[in-house]
C-alpha cells in the first residue's frame, strides 16, 4: 500500500510479521502474519474484505503463549493483483479494544525492542 498522506497513528508501530489468528464470528478464523503491530492495534494484509467497525478476535503470538484480545477493523484498502486476474487482497488496520494492560504493556516493551533494535 502506497500511502502519501499525514500519518495519524497515535503509536509507534514496528514492521514485524508475528502470527496471528483472526476469528471472524459465525465465519472462520484466519492464520496469517502482522505487517506490523504497535500498542494501539495491527495491520494485515487477508484475502477477504472485512466490514468497517466490526469485531473479531485476535490471536497474537509474539512468544510461545498469545496475546488474545479483540479488533475493530478501522480501515481496508483492496489491492488487486499484478499477476493474477480477479485477485484481491486487502490491507486491513484493526484497533485493539478488549486487551488486558498487562498485554498491551508486553506489546508495548516488544514493539520498542524491535524499534530501538534499528
Amino acid at each position: 500500500m502506497i500511502w502519501g498522506g499525514a500519518e495519524k497513528r497515535r503509536f509507534v508501530r514496528a514492521n514485524f510479521p508475528c502470527k496471528i489468528a483472526i476469528h471472524i464470528p459465525s465465519r472462520h478464523t484466519l492464520s496469517t502474519h502482522t505487517e506490523n503491530i504497535g500498542v494501539g492495534g495491527i495491520r494485515v494484509i487477508i484475502g477477504e474484505k472485512s466490514e468497517i467497525f466490526s469485531t473479531v478476535g485476535l490471536e497474537i503470538f509474539l512468544g510461545e503463549e498469545p496475546i488474545i484480545c479483540n479488533g475493530r477493523v478501522v480501515w481496508v484498502v483492496e489491492n488487486k493483483s499484478n499477476y493474477q486476474e480477479d485477485f484481491f487482497s486487502y490491507d486491513t488496520g484493526m484497533e485493539f479494544v478488549d486487551i488486558k494492560e498487562e498485554d498491551r504493556a508486553a506489546i508495548k516493551n516488544f514493539v520498542e525492542a524491535i524499534v530501538l533494535s534499528k
